[in-house]
C-alpha cells in the first residue's frame, strides 16, 4: 500500500465508522471520517483523500448528494467513491452509479473482505491515475517530441522515418521509395483504407489529423499507435509529415480498466453494468432480425445458510463453483452475469422456440443435483429460476429483467419444479408482495418501523397497568402498511424472526428508559408468533437481552395466537419453550381469545397468565345475547384457571359497563386511548384517568 493515502468515511452510524477505520488498520492508509454530508464536503476539501466510503442513508442530504457535490469539485472527478447500501437494493445500486459511485458495498458488511475490496479499489485508482498521466505526457510528446517522426515527400512519394520509429517496424532502412504505399502497407488491413482517406483529406484541405490506429509489424505483432500529422512546406517541398507513437500498454490498461469496471473480481463474470449494456444490445438485434432470445435469472436457495454455517470463503468459492458449472452448459454466444450476491442472470440470444428455453433450465437445474466440492467440505446448494421471452414478456431491458425476476421468486415461492416462467398469472397481488418483502428486507436493514402503545386499563380503577405494543411500519416517502398486509408476507418468508427480535429489543428498551427515569411502571405485551417461538435461539436470544437491560421481571408480556396454540404440531417443543418464558419472568397471554377453538384440558396444561377475549366477541355487547354468553363463559372460565381477563377492542361506554358488571379485568381499546408515540404515552394516560367511568 502507497504511504500517505488518505480514505474518508462517511457514515451516521457511529459503530459503523469504528468497525471500517479498524477493518482498514492492516492496509497502513490515514482514516478521517465524516457523520453527514456537510461534514463530508469539508472534509473532503481540507484533506482530499484517495478514496471516499459513502453511506448512502445521511442525515440532512443523503450519500447520492454527497457524490454528486464531490464529482462537481475541482479535484473530485477522478477520485473513487464507493456507496454502502442495503443488501438487494437495486434501485440505490442503479442511483449510486448515476450519480458518479465506483463501487459499491452491499450491508450487511462483510468485515474480513473490505480491507481487500478497498485495497483492490485503491491499486485501480492508482493505475487510473497512471494512465491519465501517460496521456498528458503523450499529449505532451505529440505537440513538441520528434520522437518516432516521419515525413513523405508528396511531388517524389519517399518516405522517410526517424530512427526510433523504424526501429518500433523493425525496419533497417530509414528511407523508402513507393512512400505511401509502403506506409499503409504497415496500417492493419481494415483500416489501409480509412488511413488512406484521411492522408488525402490532409493534403486537400492542409487541415492537421489525429487519429488512433493499429500497425502490423513485420514479425505479424499488433501495435496501437497514436498517429497525428499535416502539410508542411520544407525548401519549397511539401511534405505529409506526422509523428506516431506506440500506445499498445496504454490500450491493454485501458482494456483492463474497461474490464474491472464492467466485470465481476469474484467470478469475473460480467457484471450488472456490462449486463445492462449486452441486454440492450441483444434486444436491439432481436428486434432487427425478427428473432427471440429469453432471460433466466437464477437465485440460489438459502445461500446465506452456507455462509452462516461454512463461512464466507466457502460462500465465494461456492458461488465461484456454480459460475463454472453454469458455463459448461451455455452456447458460446450465451451470455452469463452475476448480479451481485447470489443472483446470477442468462441472456440465451437468439431462440426458434420457448422449449429451447425450457430445455436450458433443465440442464441448468441438473447442476444442482451433484455437491458442490468446496477444498476439505461439501456443500449442497439448489437454484430458483426464473424465465422471461422476448418479444411476448417484455420489449424493454427494463421490463425483461422486472418480469424475470418476478418469475424467479415466483419459483422460489411456489414451485416444486424451482422454475417459473413470468405470465400474466403473476398477478398484481403477487407483485405486491414481492415489494413488500422488499421494503421488508430494506426496513430491517434500516431498522425503519417503530413501536407505538395501546393502554391496557384497569376496569374497576381505570388506572393504566400495561400497554400493547404494536408494530408499525412507514416505507420512505411512502403511505403506512398495515401490519395485517405485511405480517403474514413477514412470517411467510421468515422475516418475522429479525423483525421480532427488533420489536423485543425496543420493548425491553422502554421499559428500561423508564425504569430509569423513575417514570409508571407499566407492563409491555408484545405479539410473538409461532415462528419466532419454534426459532431455535429464542429463548436465548430473549433471556441476553433482559440481562443486558436489568429491567424488573414481570414487565414484559408475550401474546400468541389461540389458533397458533392449537393447531402446532410440535406440542411438546411449544410447551418446553413456554415454561422456559415463564421461568425468566415472562408473562404469557393467549392472544384472539374465542377464535381457535381450544379446550379446557388444552389451557390447563399451559402455563398462560392472561386471556385476551377476541374483538369480535366485543363489538355487539350487550345487544348480542349470544356474544354476551360467550363472553360470560370466557371469563368463568379464566377465573376458574386462575387467569387475567383482558377485553380488546371496546369502543363504548355501554361495553365498558357490560364487561365491568361481567367481571372483566382489564379492557383495551379506541373508547379510551388509540395507539400512540411513546412519548405521547403520559398525556393519553392523564385523559384516561380523568375519562368518566
Amino acid at each position: 500500500m502507497h504511504l500517505n493515502e488518505t480514505i474518508l468515511i462517511v457514515d451516521d452510524d457511529e459503530m459503523t465508522r469504528l468497525l471500517l477505520v479498524q477493518a482498514l488498520v492492516s492496509l497502513g492508509v490515514s482514516t478521517i471520517e465524516a457523520v453527514d454530508g456537510e461534514e463530508a464536503m469539508q472534509q473532503f476539501e481540507r484533506h482530499l483523500p484517495e478514496l471516499v466510503l459513502l453511506d448512502v442513508d445521511l442525515p440532512k442530504c443523503n450519500g447520492f448528494e454527497v457524490c454528486k457535490a464531490i464529482r462537481r469539485t475541482p479535484k473530485g472527478a477522478d477520485v473513487p467513491i464507493v456507496m454502502i447500501t442495503g443488501k438487494d437494493d437495486t434501485a440505490s445500486i442503479e442511483q449510486a452509479y448515476q450519480f458518479g459511485a465506483t463501487d459499491f458495498i452491499v450491508k450487511p458488511i462483510n468485515w474480513a473482505l473490505i480491507a481487500h475490496h478497498v485495497r483492490y479499489v485503491l491499486r485501480s485508482s492508482r493505475n487510473f491515475k497512471a494512465l491519465k498521466a501517460s496521456e498528458s505526457k503523450l499529449e505532451y510528446a505529440q505537440e513538441f517530441a520528434k520522437l518516432g517522426h516521419w515525413r513523405l515527400d508528396l511531388q517524389q512519394d519517399v518516405l522517410q522515418i526517424s530512427r526510433p520509429l523504424a526501429k518500433m517496424f523493425q525496419l533497417d532502412d530509414i528511407e523508402f521509395p513507393h512512400g505511401l504505399s509502403r506506409f499503409l502497407n504497415l496500417v492493419h488491413p481494415s483500416e489501409r483504407l480509412h488511413v488512406k482517406a484521411l492522408f488525402q483529406n490532409a493534403i486537400n484541405t492542409r487541415q492537421r489529423f489525429d487519429l488512433d490506429v493499429r500497425m502490423i509489424l513485420l514479425n505479424e505483432r499488433l501495435v496501437h499507435a497514436h498517429m497525428q500529422g499535416q502539410v508542411v512546406v520544407d525548401d519549397g517541398v511539401e511534405y505529409l509529415s506526422g509523428v506516431l507513437q506506440d500506445i499498445s500498454e496504454l490500450k491493454e490498461s485501458q482494456a483492463q480498466i474497461t474490464h474491472i469496471a464492467h466485470h465481476d473480481p469474484l467470478t469475473d463474470l460480467p457484471n450488472r453494468v456490462l449486463f445492462q449494456q449486452q441486454l440492450e444490445s441483444s434486444i436491439v438485434r432481436a428486434k432487427r432480425n425478427q428473432t427471440k432470445l429469453a432471460l433466466l435469472y437464477i437465485d440460489l436457495d438459502r445461500f446465506k445458510n452456507i455462509n452462516d454455517s461454512l463461512g464466507h470463503d466457502m460462500g465465494d468459492l461456492l458461488l465461484q463453483e456454480v459460475a463454472k458449472r453454469i458455463t459448461s452448459k451455455l452456447r458460446t454466444y450465451d451470455l452469463l452475469a452475476r448480479l451481485g450476491g447470489d443472483e446470477f442472470a442468462i441472456i440465451l440470444e437468439p431462440i426458434k422456440q420457448d422449449e429451447e428455453a425450457l430445455l436450458m433450465t433443465h440442464q441448468l437445474l441438473d447442476i444442482f443435483e451433484a455437491p458442490f466440492a468446496l477444498k476439505c467440505k461439501t456443500a449442497y446448494a439448489r437454484g430458483s429460476i426464473g424465465i422471461c421471452l422476448f418479444p411476448d414478456n417484455g420489449t424493454s431491458a427494463e421490463e425483461l429483467q422486472r418480469n424475470a425476476d418476478s418469475a424467479m421468486y415466483q419459483a422460489k415461492r411456489a414451485s416444486a419444479q424451482h422454475f417459473a416462467f413470468y405470465s400474466h398469472a403473476l398477478t398484481a397481488q403477487a407483485q405486491h408482495q414481492w415489494t413488500i418483502e422488499n421494503g421488508l428486507r430494506n426496513a430491517i436493514e434500516q431498522q425503519d418501523f417503530e413501536l407505538v402503545y395501546q393502554p391496557k386499563v384497569a376496569i374497576d380503577t381505570q388506572e393504566v397497568v400495561g400497554v400493547e405494543a404494536l408494530l408499525r411500519w412507514t416505507p420512505f416517502d411512502k403511505a403506512s402498511i398495515p401490519p395485517n398486509i405485511f405480517i403474514p408476507i413477514a412470517e411467510e418468508t421468515g422475516l418475522i424472526i429479525a423483525i421480532g427480535e427488533w420489536v423485543i429489543q425496543q420493548a425491553i428498551s422502554q421499559l428500561q428508559r423508564w425504569q430509569n427515569t423513575n417514570r409508571r411502571e407499566l407492563s409491555i405485551a408484545i405479539n410473538v408468533s409461532g415462528r419466532q417461538l419454534h426459532s431455535q435461539h429464542f429463548t436465548e436470544f430473549v433471556e441476553t437481552s433482559l440481562e443486558a437491560a436489568q429491567v424488573r421481571t414481570g414487565l414484559l408480556e408475550f401474546e400468541m395466537t389461540e389458533e397458533y396454540l392449537v393447531s402446532t404440531t410440535e406440542t411438546e417443543t411449544c410447551l418446553a419453550t413456554l415454561e422456559r418464558l415463564k421461568i425468566l419472568g415472562i408473562r404469557l397471554a393467549i392472544d384472539d381469545f374465542g377464535t381457535g377453538y381450544s379446550s379446557y384440558a388444552q389451557l390447563k396444561n399451559l402455563p398462560i397468565h392472561t386471556l385476551k377475549i377476541d374483538k369480535s366477541f366485543i363489538d355487539n355487547l350487550p345487544e348480542d345475547s349470544k356474544n354476551l354468553a360467550i363472553v360470560k363463559s370466557m371469563i368463568n372460565l379464566a377465573d376458574n384457571l386462575g387467569m387475567q381477563v383482558v377485553a380488546e377492542g371496546v369502543e363504548t361506554h355501554k361495553q365498558l359497563q357490560c364487561l365491568r358488571q361481567h367481571g372483566a379485568h382489564l379492557v383495551q381499546g379506541f373508547y379510551f386511548a388509540k395507539p400512540v408515540a411513546p412519548e405521547m404515552l403520559e398525556q393519553t394516560i392523564e385523559e384516561i384517568k380523568n375519562k368518566r367511568p
